[in-house]
């Protein structure tokens, strides 16, 4: 096992070091609107219409996709995910999808809530509150999406939803709009129950993107294609950079690593911004995700088309460790391990974002405590260890962490 880990560590390394990249396709011939991540290692995407009306999941960075949805027709536009686990996905002329279960099955609540306007946004926020953004207006709910009430900008045309990390009683909303009526950006501090006036005029708010520091990102479909950051939680504007063309997607990875999406396909930043260059992919994209699988990091986007639709696939970098500032290590976290089924090595990986002690044990099925993994203070960053079982018989295992507040339990599967 830890032969084929530095064999794979090494092939990725080199691959970077050479600056030869390799996009792969997956999902191949699908037309996909959205992507998401939750927090368990699986991610997401959302289809466009007619035969594409559907919800993909991975749970091996987009190897292979399982659909867990079959819609109507409706275009799948964002995905939001909230404290008790359940998924919600903005279907744009169905309603909301919310599921329960890891997204075995999905209830709608119909358009008729939303007073029969058409979703583009959803995002979550502490305590219950769901925020959802539609074509002429901005809705909340307070009780895990049971209920739901407009609050504001209504008549506007409301496209990305964004909770501010640090406190969750700011929310952002981006305002696009054909006829430019009211684009840029709005800004609430009361749980999305009113916004201020228009903090960024003038462009379409078509997207919006906020890293660890708080430092807050817009891209826009706007001539001259502005790449816009506030440093005061979008109180005041300045613009960094143009893009050539339109963008719709924004991620980060790495302390000063940006990517954009959108037409001519995907643009990258090393340095903080301040200039783009196409990333070797021309496709014209929508979604742009950055995610963490296994000590990797990938990017994703989505793509339409018959040859080139579906979700292509980067692996950026591999992780060996971090000193904090990794802006992949955003939260506490402990991922599945891998494999799973194992036998009998496998990799438990976990995030702490603060320099703290760390406990990971290991319990058998009964909840005995048989294995301390680690057990010391780590610094902020991504981590992983290793367990060789090969003393131990076949059968469920679960591994639990503990640092400071945050507290997590993950089942694993040994198979001899």
């Amino acid at each position: 096992m830890k032969k084929l880990i530095i064999i794979f560590v090494f092939i990725f390394f080199n691959t970077l070091m050479s600056f030869s990249q390799t996009w792969v396709q997956t999902l191949n011939g699908r037309n996909v609107w959205s992507l998401a991540k939750d927090n368990q290692e699986n991610i997401y995407a959302g289809g466009l219409t007619g035969a594409n009306s559907r919800i993909w999941k991975s749970s091996n960075a987009g190897t292979t996709w399982d659909t867990i949805y079959i819609g109507s027709g409706a275009t799948m536009w964002d995905f939001g995910f909230d404290d008790l686990g359940n998924i919600y996905v903005a279907n744009f002329s169905n309603g909301l999808l919310k599921s329960t279960n890891n997204g075995a099955n999905f209830s709608v609540i119909p358009l008729s809530v939303f007073n029969n306007k058409n979703l583009q946004g959803v995002e979550c926020g502490s305590n219950g509150y769901v925020f959802i953004t539609t074509s002429s207006g901005f809705f909340r709910s307070t009780d895990f999406g049971q209920t739901f009430t407009e609050t504001a900008l209504t008549g506007f045309n409301c496209l990305p939803v964004l909770v501010d990390r640090d406190s969750t009683n700011i929310v952002y909303a981006g305002v696009s709009s054909a006829a430019g009526t009211g684009i840029g950006f709005y800004r609430s501090t009361d749980f999305g129950l009113s916004f201020s006036q228009n903090l960024n005029p003038g462009k379409n708010g078509y997207n919006l993107f906020q890293r660890h520091n708080g430092d807050l990102y817009m891209i826009t479909t706007t001539s001259p294609f502005n790449f816009d950051k506030s440093t005061n939680k979008g109180l005041t504007w300045t613009t960094v950079s143009n893009l050539t063309q339109a963008q719709r997607g924004i991620t980060v990875s790495g302390l000063n690593t940006f990517y954009t999406s959108g037409n001519g396909g995907v643009f990258r930043s090393l340095n903080n911004g301040q200039s783009f260059e196409n990333f070797n992919f021309t496709n014209s994209a929508t979604p742009i995700l950055s995610f963490q699988y296994f000590a990797v990091l990938y990017i994703a986007v989505g793509t339409s088309g018959s040859a080139s639709g579906g979700v292509w696939i980067y692996p950026e970098a591999a992780i060996q460790s971090t000193n904090g500032e990794n802006e992949n290590a955003v939260r506490f976290n402990l991922f599945q391990n891998y494999p799973n089924p194992f036998n009998p090595n496998t990799v438990i990986q976990y995030s702490v974002i603060e320099n703290l002690f760390v406990t990971l044990k290991v319990y058998d099925i009964l909840g005995n405590e048989i294995l301390t993994l680690v057990n010391e203070k780590r610094p902020a960053g991504n981590h992983s260890v290793e367990w060789d079982a090969s003393g131990y018989p076949s059968g469920v295992y679960y591994y639990k962490i503990q640092s400071g507040n945050f507290i997590s339990t993950r089942k694993m599967l040994l198979v001899k």
